[in-house]
């Protein structure tokens, strides 16, 4: 009993350890499972973690790479030119692999630029531009996965710079913004590239301009001056030949004719270098006093046809020597007093020169018609006068106050009008100028001694019109010279070649060879003999051009017989 007792008691034993065993094993069993899909689970995000470590890693490179190239290239753009290599070479840079598929720049065919065309890298395709982009700076083509940047200037498409891009979400946001950068880059060098463009066509138009104008002036000078020298020259020549009474009034008439028209001339011709910047002023010390003295025996005769009381006064505390130009300060004296002179019946002009505060004041006072004050603002305007009309009773093209205003500004000075209907006017000219301390040396010279008389000269004239051949001719002749004429420069050199002369007189302008180029051969094959210039050029440019070329010196047209002959016996003697 006992037994069996015990025996029932070992076998439950027994199945409770068995239950136990197989419970044990269930859970071993699970526990497994669970490890192994704890292990699987661990596994594949280790592998999601280096996936995106490596994703990360390459996105990383990327955007340092752009960084890099945007700091690079818009170096680049500031330094060099735009061309297309540059331009081939930042479209291979940008594509790589995973983000940005291709790239496309398209510069449109422009005059100022100097190259156009597409520039692209990457799978090639073609780049239709979305109309979208004609009305903004930037858009995203989702269908086709293209972010497009239009290339402008002055709100005009001048282009367009174009990405293929394989991304999303804020990674797609950030090549976006790149690309941006760089589409902004391009359109602001585009825009400097086109602007500096225009700058120099400008700049090319100006000095095209400037030349032409020189050119043009350089030409009407010459085509006014030259006739002109033939005109005054006759007139010169008759008036040393006999006469009666009715020929010596046309002689008058005609020389009256021809000084207006030189006034006129030199009137315009100053006017239009003024207002073309071609008038250089040549500062040097001068004589105060003899300035005076010059202007009291230039209009002491015009004075005195019109019985005006005229005079000339210089206060004692000018300094005696100033620097300046003389010419041109003595050109705006000229005009006020002749103006004076021309608008005043009766009475008196005086001039009066004095030094007030470091400034040469030069007024001009007279008892002429006066100026109504609401005309007087014309007076200084180029071709105005305050009578107009075809009954006026003065000449003249109304540039001679206008003339002496551009002068005197350009001086830094001011000049004044106070002036009374029926009373008289008084113009006053303000010019700041430098005193000079010392009185300019005078170097002793002897006079050069004569190697032969004058009537033995032997001088040749190069020369191309009739008229202003037979006028020097002339005036030589009544010296006792019988010249050579040559009627251009290559006549001339041929000439040359079997006769020496003592002096040569050049034209300058000539058809066939001019005096230019006939002076530089001659110098070019060791001639010394003086060549002096016949010119009707008077700008600073045109007489250097005469003394580059190898010429001594300078006779301008129209001259006179005086003046041919100092120059012939400052050279030819």
């Amino acid at each position: 009993m006992n037994e069996q007792r015990h025996i029932e008691l070992l076998l439950k034993k027994l199945d409770r350890e068995k239950s136990a065993r197989k419970a044990a094993e269930k859970l071993l069993e699970e526990k497994s499972l669970d490890l192994y899909n704890a292990n699987q689970l661990l596994q594949h995000s280790a592998e999601k973690l280096k996936e995106q470590a490596e994703l990360d890693s390459e996105r990383l490179a990327y955007q340092t790479k752009i960084e890099t190239m945007l700091l690079s290239y818009g170096q680049r753009f500031l330094s060099q030119s735009l061309t297309p290599r540059l331009l081939n070479q930042l479209a291979n840079e940008l594509v790589d692999s995973h983000s940005v598929r291709a790239v496309c720049m398209h510069i449109n065919p422009l005059s100022t630029m100097d190259f156009n065309g597409e520039f692209f890298s990457g799978r090639r395709q073609q780049w239709v531009v979305p109309e979208a982009l004609q009305s903004t700076s930037s858009y995203w083509d989702e269908t086709e996965g293209i972010y497009w940047v239009a290339l402008t200037y002055h709100n005009e498409i001048v282009g367009f710079f174009a990405a293929r891009i394989k991304a999303n979400g804020s990674w797609l946001a950030t090549i976006q913004k790149h690309i941006a950068l760089f589409g902004e880059m391009l359109r602001t060098t585009i825009g400097r590239h086109i602007t500096l463009a225009l700058a120099i066509q400008a700049r090319e138009r100006a000095e095209a301009s400037e030349q032409a104008t020189r050119d043009f002036l350089a030409m009407i000078n010459h085509e006014l001056r030259t006739p002109l020298n033939g005109l005054l020259g006759t007139a010169e020549l008759l008036g040393e030949s006999s006469l009666d009474t009715d020929q010596r009034k046309l002689l008058t008439t005609l020389n009256h004719s021809g000084e207006l028209l030189r006034a006129i001339i030199n009137d315009l011709l100053d006017y239009s270098k003024i207002n073309a910047g071609m008038l250089e002023l040549i500062n040097a010390p001068f004589n105060t006093y003899s300035i005076a003295e010059k202007l009291q025996a230039v209009f002491m005769h015009r004075a005195s046809e019109k019985q005006l009381d005229f005079k000339v006064t210089i206060n004692d505390n000018i300094p005696p020597y100033l620097i300046g130009d003389e010419d041109r300060i003595k050109q705006i004296f000229v005009n006020l007093i002749g103006n004076a002179i021309k608008f005043t019946q009766y009475g008196s002009v005086n001039a009066h020169i004095d030094w007030r505060d470091e400034q040469l004041v030069f007024s001009v006072k007279d008892t002429g018609c006066g100026i109504a004050i609401d005309q007087q603002c014309k007076l200084f305007k180029p071709f105005s006068q305050v009578d107009i009309s075809s009954k006026r009773n003065h000449e003249g093209t109304g540039l001679g106050l206008a003339i002496c205003r551009q002068l005197t500004l350009q001086m830094d000075g001011e000049i004044t009008l106070v002036s009374d209907l029926g009373k008289g006017s008084t113009f006053t000219a303000i010019l700041p100028l430098a005193i000079h301390d010392h009185q300019p040396i005078v170097e002793e010279t002897t006079a050069k001694p004569i190697s032969k008389p004058l009537d033995k000269l032997s001088i040749l004239v190069v020369e191309d019109l009739k008229t202003n051949q037979m006028i020097i001719k002339l005036m030589l002749n009544k010296m006792g010279i019988e010249p050579e004429i040559a009627d251009n420069g290559k006549i001339a050199l041929d000439t040359l070649e079997n006769t020496e002369f003592d002096l040569i007189l050049m034209d300058c302008r000539m058809p066939t060879m001019d005096g230019y180029t006939a002076t530089k051969t001659l110098r070019q094959q060791g001639y010394t003999k003086p060549i002096v210039a016949l010119t009707a050029g008077t700008t600073t440019a045109e007489r250097e051009d005469c003394l580059n070329a190898g010429m001594d010196d300078i006779l301008c047209k129209p001259y006179q017989s005086s003046e041919l002959r100092n120059i012939i016996e400052k050279w030819g003697l």
